[in-house]
């Protein structure tokens, strides 16, 4: 693929350089924002490969999957010499509630987009070390580590070279404190804070377990000394505050003095911001998240955990969904285990269900067909958005609604067996490796679930009333199911 040419073509498909107000992209697509919201959609649908285009909140994006959006964004700011460490909100703009609701939205993914591969790194290790801890695997008595010094051993270094999910907030804070305009340097001394060993533990002194709680008496009020420990809406919260009051004093701060004063009272102030203010409100914040969570999951049961994978799709397209890593990370920080990641597991595998079943009702050879198998692939990997944008919703609503119904049985499913995972940011094939081994099997199952029951329900539903974008029979179609 020729990237310049690429650029080329969709710098001329929206009107030129200069009806680009800010390009960035996320893990599979180019987002652009454009003065004027004028493009040629055919244009930018034939391009080299383009898997989908649609418009969202303000903003062009074009999916492109994983491994291609990051060189073709390379050279997009290259090429038209945008600034890759831009501000991305337009100071010049005066935003509606809309778009601050939706800058909201999107800061969560930038947040966590560039901690994803840190946090898949130590999730795949801690699985590995769930096969030398559970008791009953191997048909042994109790675990590996349990009959093995050997076992015992390897699963004590990966419990310790796996620590970077123990300090999550302090990456959350580095990365936060960078994606709003701040010293990343700064965020990662919060994110010290939030977690500092001399501090009791947050879960115990919520709880009301802790024994003999200390408190800080300061402006009046009695503040405990008690860390955050996977505080991670704390971390954002009062790393948007801290990157703010730094410039607020930068700016009031003579320059001469600038080296000394503004660490010093950035860091302070921010530090009480955090103990006073967006701790307590970070906590009632993932409180509030959990308790919904909690809801659709626990309380609800098996209907609950259907609605819940059956939702998680639409948020995709809505771009909403980056909260919901939020709250696995919270997930894990308490209890060590993540319910959620098998429902997002099964919620993209059923999309490429639903891409699949295109696939059989195309004509061979079409490109219809071809843009349907090489959008079901990502699926595989974790990856549902050449899947939506390209087939699943590119001539009716159909196959997009048997992708969520299939996610919804198949989160049923989940949640019968209790499948969990160990961490969080793999679904699909490399979900298997974070998965709890007990429910492994469960875990694939329902992931098979997902991945056929769209196929089948597209097949009734085109023989009933026909599926816009089929292009042979269903019969055909059944036969030809079978054969491969």
């Amino acid at each position: 693929m020729n990237y310049k040419n690429v650029v080329k073509e969709i710098v001329s498909a929206v009107g030129g350089k200069e009806n680009i107000s800010q390009a960035t992209h996320c893990v599979t697509r180019l987002r652009l924002t454009l003065k004027e919201d004028t493009y040629d959609l055919a244009k930018l649908e034939n391009i080299d490969g383009a898997k989908g285009v649609f418009y969202n909140k303000g903003q062009l994006q074009i999916v492109f999957g994983t491994g291609v959006v990051e060189r073709v964004y390379e050279a997009f700011i290259t090429e038209i010499e945008i600034d890759n460490n831009q501000i991305y909100e337009d100071l010049n703009k005066e935003m509606t509630w809309k778009d601050k609701l939706t800058e909201f939205f999107k800061a969560f993914s930038d947040i966590f987009v560039a901690l994803i591969p840190a946090i898949v790194g130590c999730a795949m290790l801690l699985g590995l070390r769930s096969l030398f801890i559970t008791t009953g695997l191997f048909g042994l008595e109790g675990s590996l580590a349990d009959n093995y010094k050997w076992a015992a051993d390897t699963a004590s270094f990966l419990n310790i070279i796996a620590t970077g999910l123990n300090f999550l907030p302090v990456f959350v804070a580095y990365s936060a404190t960078k994606r709003f305009g701040g010293n990343p340097v700064f965020g990662i001394i919060l994110g010290l804070i939030l977690v500092h060993p001399d501090l009791g533990n947050r879960f115990e002194y919520m709880q009301g377990t802790i024994q003999d709680a200390q408190y800080w008496s300061l402006f009046g009020l009695s503040i405990p000394q008690v860390a955050f420990q996977g505080g991670i809406f704390p971390a954002i919260l009062t790393s948007f505050f801290m990157a703010k009051f730094e410039k607020f004093v930068t700016k009031y701060t003579p320059k001469m003095l600038t080296f000394i004063v503004v660490p010093a009272v950035t860091i302070l102030v921010s530090a009480l911001s955090l103990f006073l203010v967006f701790g307590p409100l970070g906590d009632l914040v993932a409180s509030g998240i959990g308790t919904i969570a909690d809801f659709l999951y626990v309380k609800a049961g098996v209907f609950g955990a259907g609605i819940f994978a059956a939702l998680l799709q639409p948020l995709v397209i809505t771009g909403t969904h980056h909260m919901i890593g939020s709250i696995e990370a919270q997930l894990l920080a308490q209890t060590g285990f993540n319910y959620i990641q098998p429902l997002w597991a099964v919620s993209i595998i059923a999309q490429g269900g639903a891409a699949m079943g295109m696939f059989f009702l195309a004509k061979k050879g079409s490109k219809r067909r071809e843009i349907s198998f090489s959008s079901f692939i990502p699926t595989l990997v974790g990856v549902s958005e050449p899947a939506i944008f390209a087939v699943n919703l590119k001539d009716s609503l159909i196959p997009f609604i048997t992708g969520v119904l299939g996610a919804g049985i198949g989160g049923a499913y989940m949640k019968i067996f209790d499948v969990k995972a160990l961490g969080f940011g793999l679904t699909g094939i490399p979900g298997i490796t974070i998965v709890n081994p007990p429910v492994v099997i469960h875990y694939i199952f329902g992931c098979l679930l997902s991945f056929l029951l769209p196929i089948v329900f597209l097949f009734v539903y085109n023989k009933v009333k026909g599926v816009a974008g089929a292009e042979i029979q269903t019969s055909d179609s059944i036969k030809e199911v079978k054969a491969s």
